[in-house]
């Protein structure tokens, strides 16, 4: 299955329950940048109106390989069982399990009784001190190998995955390669880049360029921070005296060298999860606005998808905002919904 231009008003919300639940913001929020800064800065941390249930909380390691090991943060309802659901989260681009998304969206599976763990790429959040090599758009080998950590922790229960952004396009990618092996039950995948070239050019143009400076620094200050806490970690000799402006200069000038890909083009070829789609067996749904500011809705739009994936698109939302007057409800309910089973 793929979509034209012409069928794009029409992707407002195709579940599987053939519901029509679409994004309708305010005017004041018709406009993805505003989308995107508000769901940032203003309701980032938007508070929870219910009450919490009891959590048991513990963290645990994921060996990947290099000697490097990943963190998550394992959360149990009281209520919770075994045979009961798994939501693994996966943060994006810079972030961690703390982040805002990450805290809001594990919160409102907590109220459903879902068992939550949420992910720290290499290098990133808890795990800062545990790596030695970076994170990166195409680490499904990390995702696979956390999901077969969790299954020989918590044998019985079916395994559902979020990702945003970056973590979407990991997601993605590595369903579309496993097939019905990936011991995934159901995915969601947020605003995910999954043409890294196509959305790296377009971050060039215009006020998205804000978006590039924005996280090239984030992404310099990460690596920073990694080698204060990790003095071993790999850096490319003489890097900091020259450091990136850039997100396709950091890619050319770091990633690449530093994750075994021949250049920048080489590993968003290797690593864009667009070329998976067709191949995905999971039931998915992606949600992605058409006003999305950072992730260009373009390459999802022309994409040949599986039949297995389920498409939300409204027509306004920005990068990870889908927000209305009354905060960031919308996105968290599509998730949690889609997660928990129940759409």
């Amino acid at each position: 299955m793929s979509a034209t231009p012409s069928q794009s008003a029409s992707m407002q919300m195709h579940r599987a329950n053939g519901q029509n639940d679409s994004f309708r913001p305010s005017w004041l929020f018709r406009n993805g940048h505003v989308q995107t800064l508000a769901g940032t800065y203003v309701f980032g941390r938007w508070p929870s109106r219910t009450m919490l249930p009891k959590i048991i909380s513990r963290w645990g390691e994921v060996p990947v390989g290099d000697g490097d090991r990943l963190v998550y943060l394992d959360e149990c309802p009281g209520e919770w069982r075994s045979g009961d659901r798994v939501v693994l989260l996966l943060h994006g681009l810079s972030g961690s399990h703390d982040s805002p998304y990450m805290r809001r969206v594990a919160g409102m599976l907590h109220r459903r009784n879902a068992r939550t763990i949420r992910l720290d790429w290499r290098g990133s959040g808890a795990g800062i001190e545990l790596a030695r090599y970076p994170y990166h758009s195409g680490r499904s080998g990390d995702l696979l190998a956390t999901i077969n950590e969790i299954k020989n922790r918590i044998p019985n229960s079916p395994i559902n995955v979020v990702g945003f952004s970056m973590g979407g396009n990991i997601l993605l990618k590595l369903l579309g390669e496993s097939g019905d092996s990936s011991g995934i039950t159901r995915a969601v995948s947020v605003c995910p880049p999954v043409d890294l070239a196509y959305t790296v050019q377009q971050l060039q143009f215009g006020l998205a360029r804000y978006y590039d400076h924005y996280f090239a620094k984030a992404c310099i200050r990460d690596v920073r921070r990694r080698q204060q806490m990790r003095p071993d970690a790999i850096v490319p000799d003489g890097w900091f005296s020259r450091p990136p402006r850039t997100m396709r200069e950091f890619d050319e000038s770091f990633t690449a060298p530093v994750c075994g890909f021949a250049s920048a083009d080489d590993y968003y070829l290797q690593s864009s999860a667009r070329q998976f789609l067709p191949k995905i067996v999971v039931p998915t749904l992606i949600i992605a606005a058409q006003d999305d500011p950072v992730v260009p809705f373009g390459p999802l739009e022309s994409a040949e998808l599986s039949s297995a994936i389920q498409i939300s698109a409204p027509r306004h939302g920005g990068h990870m905002g889908f927000v209305t007057s009354g905060g960031p409800g919308w996105l968290d309910r599509q998730i949690v919904d889609w997660a928990s089973g129940e759409s």
